[in-house]
């Protein structure tokens, strides 16, 4: 502390920020046409920064600071865009290892705190192995692979002996889960919409069912990639994922591909996640798109999701025929909205959709925060998708990419410089009345797959810089 005797004049502040993001492990840059949307990315910039700090914490300001896995989890692979985090998260890992039950529980926070240790609540548990997959996906690296392969694969022997479910794991996770945290939905459980005086409802503990099941299906199939690049069982895995598709269409889909718990039926997250892992086909696939189309219609093109949810919602709904959809989120100003909080001042990543309202004020006092990087996480889809960058899994570490931009007029332009573990990936589009060019650069011994908008048939382009119009 510093004390005077008199009166003190303030010339000047000078703020220096502290974090694990060195200046030479920044990996890449992207900019648009759009102000609102670059101020979008730099706030996600921004938090990632200031909570990459020997661990990613949840928050930097208040007195918590955790290594909260699902946040960890939902926001990796953006982070790995903006900086090199490839070692970062080896440390992480280690954490997570050392907090690991006898079972292959995971826990909520990682390392251990003043709280968090609850083991198996699903998406947070799953940061075992969305996060060491994320690392050799984006860069390559297996040995993060080797590191944690008995980890992961305890963990994965414990979720297949339990199906994932909440009352067989009520001695681990208390009786209670985070599941789709700070949603605008039904079963929200911050909210208490999850709960009764005695204890969960009977459709949310459903609800938890199906996502855990969910993430089961999710981890099995990155179990089986991982397996196949260190030369391990893959085979094990690709059966474990099939079961739990099978056990999640036999216990909570109905054979026109509604939800028996009905209260599902009339939310954003289950559908994203029946598409995601491709549990439809035909006509209940279609069916399910339509209703997923009118929810967002009923709430004026205004996303419903909460941490899990909207880390999976951009890519799905692009991959099942959405983008229009997800370009209206992204465009979108209402609350809840990514655009919002810009509106009203952000200068980082909100915890919550509504931590400030232009017409009530500050949001739930007993839990709010103005720096929380998840749902920052829209800026992977941003790189992979708007600017047309994202690692292949055939080859991990952009050895070989996948370019398949998918551009909107209302961006104007983007140009994005990704430095990558195989080298300098540029992509920059724009468009001159309604002629779209696009230039784009593969770095030297790298490879690309190249898909334009609006085409089905893609291209194979090797090392070189490029130019396409349409």
């Amino acid at each position: 502390s510093i004390t005077a005797t008199g009166n003190v004049a303030i010339k000047s502040l000078k703020s220096i920020p502290v974090t694990s993001i060195a200046k030479e492990l920044e990996t890449g840059t992207i900019t648009t046409g759009n102000d609102l949307v670059n101020k979008l990315i730099s706030n996600t910039y921004w938090g990632q920064l200031s909570n990459y700090l020997s661990i990613p914490t949840d928050c930097p300001q208040r007195d918590e600071r955790l290594g909260w896995t699902a946040d960890t989890q939902v926001f990796a692979e953006t982070g790995t865009f903006f900086a090199n985090t490839m070692k970062f998260f080896h440390k992480w890992m280690r954490d997570m290892r050392d907090t690991q039950n006898s079972l292959g529980g995971f826990p909520g926070v990682a390392p251990l705190a003043q709280y968090g240790d609850e083991k198996m609540r699903l998406g947070w548990a799953d940061a075992g192995i969305i996060v060491p997959w994320t690392v050799w996906k984006q860069f390559g690296d297996t040995q993060i692979i080797e590191e944690s392969w008995n980890a992961m694969d305890l963990f994965m022997n414990h979720i297949n002996d339990t199906k994932y479910n909440h009352e067989t794991l009520c001695g681990e996770n208390g009786n209670y889960q985070w599941a789709d945290w700070l949603s605008y939905e039904p079963l929200e459980s911050c909210s208490g919409l999850a709960f009764s005086p005695q204890g969960p409802l009977p459709e949310a503990v459903s609800y938890w069912n199906y996502l855990s099941a969910s993430y089961w299906v999710i981890d099995a199939f990155m179990m089986r990639d991982m397996a196949a690049a260190t030369g391990r069982d893959a085979a094990k895995y690709q059966q474990m994922a099939d079961s739990a598709k099978a056990y999640i269409k036999e216990n909570f889909l109905n054979e026109d591909g509604t939800f028996k718990t009905a209260i599902l039926n009339t939310m954003q997250t289950p559908a994203l996640f029946a598409l995601k892992n491709q549990l439809l086909e035909g006509e209940p696939k279609a069916k399910m798109i339509d209703r997923l189309r009118e929810n967002f219609a009923q709430h004026d093109l205004c996303l419903q999701t909460g941490f899990l949810g909207t880390s999976i919602l951009m890519a799905t709904l692009t991959e099942n025929g959405m983008e229009d959809i997800a370009y209206e989120l992204l465009f979108q100003r209402k609350n809840p909205s990514w655009l919002y909080s810009v509106d009203n001042g952000a200068t980082t990543i909100w915890e919550r959709w509504n931590s400030y309202m232009i017409d009530k004020g500050m949001g739930p006092r007993g839990m709010n925060s103005f720096n929380h990087y998840a749902y920052g996480c829209v800026c992977e889809w941003i790189w992979e998708t708007v600017a047309g960058i994202a690692a292949d899994l055939a080859t991990p570490g952009f050895k070989h990419i996948i370019m398949k931009p998918i551009p909107d007029k209302r961006l104007g332009h983007v140009t994005a410089e990704y430095r990558s573990a195989a080298g300098l990936i540029k992509s920059a589009w724009k468009y001159e009345g309604d002629t779209w060019i696009w230039e784009f650069t593969i770095p030297k011994g790298v490879t690309a797959t190249v898909t334009l908008p609006g085409e089905m048939k893609s291209k194979e382009y090797g090392s070189g810089t490029y130019k396409v119009t349409k």
